[in-house]
C-alpha cells in the first residue's frame, strides 16, 4: 500500500456498490429468486461476479435473455421488499468519510448503478451531510471505464485530476481513474475481482476501509 511523502489531493470520490454500500449480498438473492420466476438455473456467484461490474441493465440481460421489461419488473418487485430491511453501509464508511469532510476534503461518489436504485440508496443511507455530489447513471451518461462521468464530477467539485482521488472495487472503477488522469485507489474490501482490479495496478489498494483513513493521515489532522 503506498503511502508518498505528500499527498495533495483535494478530493475523494468513491463508487458505490461494494465500496461504500454493501449491494453483493440480496443481488445474489434477487438474482436466484428472478431466475427461479422466470423459469432460468440459478446464476452462481462465480459467474455473478465475473459479470458484476456490467451496467445493470446489460448485467440483467446477460443472465435472463428474452422480454426485459419482464425481466427489470420482478427483479425490480423483490428489490423493493427487500432493499430497505437492513443497514447496508459498510461498517467504517461513515467515520471515514466524516473525517474526510473533517480534514477539507471534498467527497463525492460517480456510480453507474441507475438512479431509480442508487439515489433512493443514497437517501437511505443517510450520507447526504459528509457526501458533496453523489452521481448515480442516467440517461445520456456513458458509463465506466468512459471518462467523461468522472471529468464531471471532478469539475463539478472543483478539482483537477491530479488533485482527485477516485476509489472503487471494480477494473472499470480503476480504468476511470487512469482515463481520466486521476489517482486511482482499489477498494478490495468487498471487490469480486480483486485480480482483474490489480492487475491495472492502481495507485492505491487498500484490503481494509480504515487502510484508507490510514494513508491519507486523516488521524493527525
Amino acid at each position: 500500500m503506498q503511502q508518498p511523502d505528500k499527498l495533495e489531493f483535494k478530493a475523494v470520490v468513491f463508487d458505490w456498490d461494494l465500496t461504500l454500500w454493501n449491494s453483493w449480498d440480496i443481488h445474489m438473492n434477487l438474482m436466484r429468486q428472478t431466475a427461479d420466476a422466470l423459469g432460468y438455473p440459478r446464476p452462481i456467484a462465480a459467474d455473478l461476479g465475473k459479470e458484476y461490474s456490467r451496467p445493470f441493465l446489460e448485467h440483467l440481460a446477460w443472465f435472463f435473455p428474452g422480454n426485459q421489461k419482464q425481466v427489470l419488473d420482478i427483479y425490480m418487485d423483490f428489490y423493493h421488499a427487500a432493499v430497505w430491511q437492513e443497514h447496508r453501509v459498510y461498517p467504517g464508511v461513515v467515520d471515514l468519510l466524516q473525517k474526510l469532510k473533517d480534514s477539507g476534503y471534498r467527497t463525492g461518489i460517480l456510480s453507474d448503478k441507475r438512479q431509480m436504485f442508487g439515489v433512493p440508496e443514497f437517501e437511505h443511507s443517510q450520507l447526504e451531510s459528509v457526501v458533496d455530489l453523489a452521481q448515480f447513471f442516467g440517461e445520456g451518461m456513458s458509463p465506466k471505464p468512459d471518462p467523461a462521468g468522472l471529468q464531471g464530477v471532478m469539475d463539478s467539485l472543483e478539482v483537477s485530476p491530479t488533485e482527485c482521488l477516485f476509489v472503487g472495487d471494480s477494473h472499470r472503477d480503476i480504468e476511470c481513474a487512469q482515463r481520466a488522469g486521476a489517482w486511482s485507489g482499489a477498494a478490495l474490501w468487498a471487490s469480486v475481482e480483486p485480480e482483474r482490479v490489480l492487475a491495472l495496478d492502481p495507485q492505491f489498494q487498500w484490503e481494509k476501509i480504515d487502510d484508507v483513513r490510514v494513508t491519507l493521515r486523516l488521524d493527525g489532522r
